[in-house]
């Protein structure tokens, strides 16, 4: 005669319930131990983390460095110095050459 207990007894010696399989998802990955290679690239992770919020602001900087520093506006003094020059010695030239501009009276 076979009782409920041999039942549960002989699926308890096969490590199989009807309530739960044998191995669970998830149970049977094996997880490796920590070594230096594994803090080396968390390290590294952790230090990419907090930099990259403030890269691309010093990266920023770095490119307009002259704007900040006054260069750029020295240059554009300078550039803009030398336009006046030449504008001035071509129409001193011009009226050298042409004479004076025509004057009209535009008011009747």
């Amino acid at each position: 005669m076979v009782t409920k207990f041999h039942r549960v007894e002989k699926m308890a010696d096969t490590q199989f319930t009807f309530n739960r399989p044998y191995k669970p998802f998830g149970m049977n990955v094996k997880v490796p131990e920590i070594g230096e290679k594994t803090l080396q690239q968390a390290g590294k992770t952790l230090s990419n983390i907090a930099k990259s919020p403030v890269d691309p602001l010093f990266k920023f900087l770095e490119e307009n460095e002259e704007v900040f520093n006054g260069d750029i506006t020295f240059q554009i003094n300078k550039l803009f110095a030398e336009g006046f020059t030449i504008g001035s010695a071509m129409r001193m030239e011009d009226e050298k050459i042409n004479g004076m501009p025509p004057s009209f009276d535009m008011h009747f």
